[in-house]
């Protein structure tokens, strides 16, 4: 008795696999791509130990869509430009040496970091930066300034409604920051904070920008421990083809960091997470968190 057609070829089963992976490198490309928060200068918006999913449709794609970013991909096909208050992930092409500088240590630092660098080089890949996740401030022909800490856009302030006081632990910060309402022209509100008075933070007074066709300025709600397009020589303003994608929810919280698994699941922020599941798993985090 022939018992092969019972069981099922070992070229089935090859094909079975590769269209499993084959799958899952599509939904990581075209539908979503899951993205963890590595530092807070998204807080209180996003928090440190925070886990995404990201809707890479929702902007369209291009060769920062793919991981290898391949240079033979031009342009980007664009569904929908991002708008004023959204929360975008975007690639940031830093150098080999400002990364250096800026990310050899915390969650991005030591061993890992040089050793990636190391593997990059040795394979000629393109990819030299980092993702980051900020918040859309100025759209093509807005013109930016920071005067005092206070966001001007287009001559205009912005509107800030202090809220309450809001606990910070993060390295060479203070304890407490001040948390404010900030509605931005065309509406939209979210939260920032301010943990040095107004006026002696870093990045508190900067140039006026005007916002390039084709790019954005983006900025963190941690107003003072956020490297973003206040920095012009570090960041600067974003061109459209290399946003990847917008946070779409949130699926998984916790305090502890990504270098100790063993208590994620001790450390999870329960409430933060019931929330985003209740009230925000079907509402991209686009226009208001």
């Amino acid at each position: 008795m022939n018992h092969d057609t019972d069981q099922p070829s070992a070229k089935s089963t090859l094909l079975e696999y590769v269209w499993a992976i084959l799958t899952v490198v599509a939904v990581h490309v075209f539908l979503y791509q899951p993205y963890s928060i590595p530092s807070g200068s998204m807080m209180p918006t996003l928090l440190v130990g925070d886990f995404l999913f990201v809707n890479k449709f929702a902007y369209g794609y291009s060769r920062y869509s793919v991981f290898f970013q391949p240079k033979f991909i031009k342009g980007r096909i664009n569904i929908a430009k991002p708008k004023q208050g959204d929360v975008a992930v975007f690639f940031h092409d830093f150098t080999y040496e400002n990364e250096a500088v800026h990310y050899d240590h915390g969650v991005f630092g030591g061993i890992f970091s040089k050793t990636w660098r190391a593997i990059r080089n040795t394979i000629n890949c393109p990819l030299e930066g980092v993702n980051y996740v900020k918040r859309v401030i100025g759209t093509p022909g807005d013109r930016i300034q920071m005067k005092d800490g206070q966001l001007h856009i287009n001559g205009e302030q912005t509107k800030l409604e202090f809220v309450d006081t809001y606990p910070l632990n993060e390295p060479n910060m203070p304890p407490i920051a001040r948390r404010y309402l900030e509605t931005l022209p065309n509406g939209v509100k979210h939260y920032i904070l301010k943990a040095v008075p107004f006026g002696k933070a870093h990045l508190d007074n900067t140039e006026e920008i005007v916002v390039p066709e084709g790019h954005y300025f983006m900025m963190g709600d941690n107003r003072d421990n956020s490297c973003d397009s206040r920095e012009s020589s570090i960041v600067g303003v974003i061109a459209n083809e290399k946003f990847i994608g917008t946070p779409s929810f949130l699926f998984f919280s916790t305090e502890a960091t990504w270098l100790q698994p063993h208590k994620w699941l001790f450390l999870i922020r329960w409430k933060r997470v019931f929330e985003a599941y209740v009230t925000k798993i079907c509402h991209p985090f686009r226009a208001n968190i």
